[in-house]
């Protein structure tokens, strides 16, 4: 729900982003809407709820997996923690990445020549036209970006559930 809520300002942002000129807000909004309509700012939807998708399972999945493996060797504590953050962040970005570039690049058509028809046309334009690399432009500041966020969250989360389980008695 809230990626639909929330998909006209990341339409917004990106081309303003990418934008090569001095893009404003107010020209975005008027090129989206006399070329597009209301609904071309939820380009790029469908990735975007792919990618959400993608984000999540990698995240989650992967933290407690390799948690559960870390532990007997450093021991169910902040290393542990820190480590699984670390592979979920990775596994996160590389599972992501190429839905992020083809939301990106969905997101840069409203208002302008469609070159993308849909999410899984746009995978296999970028992949044939411009090769597989093409898919992980931008992976190094997502990988940065998901190790802070994966590191920050599931250490906090964790430190949260060890003083929760402390205040009620042992139970998780």
């Amino acid at each position: 729900m809230a990626i639909t809520v929330f998909n006209p300002t990341e339409v917004l942002k990106t081309q303003i982003m990418t934008d090569e000129g001095h893009q404003t807000m107010a020209g975005v909004v008027r090129r989206v809407l006399q070329s597009d309509g209301i609904l071309g700012f939820w380009a790029g939807l469908a990735p975007n709820i792919a990618r959400t998708f993608l984000v999540n399972a990698a995240e989650l999945g992967t933290y407690d997996q390799t948690k559960e493996a870390l532990i007997p060797y450093v021991g169910d504590n902040f290393f542990a923690f820190l480590g699984a953050s670390g592979v979920a962040g990775f596994s996160s970005a590389v599972v992501s990445t190429p839905a992020d570039v083809v939301k990106t690049r969905m997101m840069n058509n409203a208002g302008g020549k469609r070159v993308y028809s849909s999410m899984v046309g746009a995978l296999f334009t970028i992949f044939s036209q411009e090769g597989p690399q093409a898919l992980y432009k931008g992976f190094a500041p997502i990988f940065v970006r998901k190790i802070l966020w994966c590191s920050t969250f599931f250490v906090a989360y964790e430190k949260l559930r060890i003083l929760l389980r402390g205040a009620n008695g042992n139970n998780p």
